[in-house]
């Protein structure tokens, strides 16, 4: 019986610290999927700014755009070096084109990338009114 009173126990506390980690977080700050853009969309947007990714050998091989109610803009995406060399990825080389056209680059982006290594970085683009359409390097 106090095998049972206490698996009981065990089990109402895992619950109450499963919700307590819930309530952490608001309504606003929590992220949802974006639906995807498929890639034969042609983006041709006139760029006032001329807002371009600094060129690096770098290239997107995947990425899942994400928001928040309160307009919080990220993207989870998945780069490759394309070099035989270590390169630096800054934020420079990284533009999200949203949909009403204007360029950003994210608010910070870093890594150091090993000959030809592949990684995942979640990116933050701010706040705006408009979803994220794409993301792009230059290469």
């Amino acid at each position: 019986m106090k095998i049972i009173t206490k698996t009981i126990s065990l089990f109402m506390f895992l619950a109450f610290l499963n919700n307590a980690q819930a309530d952490r977080y608001s309504q606003n700050e929590i992220l949802t999927i974006d639906g995807s853009i498929p890639e034969t969309v042609n983006l041709e947007f006139s760029d006032e700014d001329n807002l371009v990714p600094k060129i690096g050998e770098f290239k997107v091989l995947s990425s899942i755009l994400m928001s928040s109610p309160s307009g919080e803009r990220w993207a989870t995406v998945t780069i490759k070096n394309t070099s035989p060399h270590q390169r630096l990825l800054d934020r420079e080389h990284i533009i999200a084109v949203f949909a009403n056209g204007e360029r950003r680059n994210p608010i910070h982006a870093g890594h150091k990338f090993s000959s030809k290594e592949e990684t995942t970085m979640i990116i933050n683009f701010g706040l705006s009114k408009f979803p994220i359409l794409k993301i792009n390097v230059r290469n």
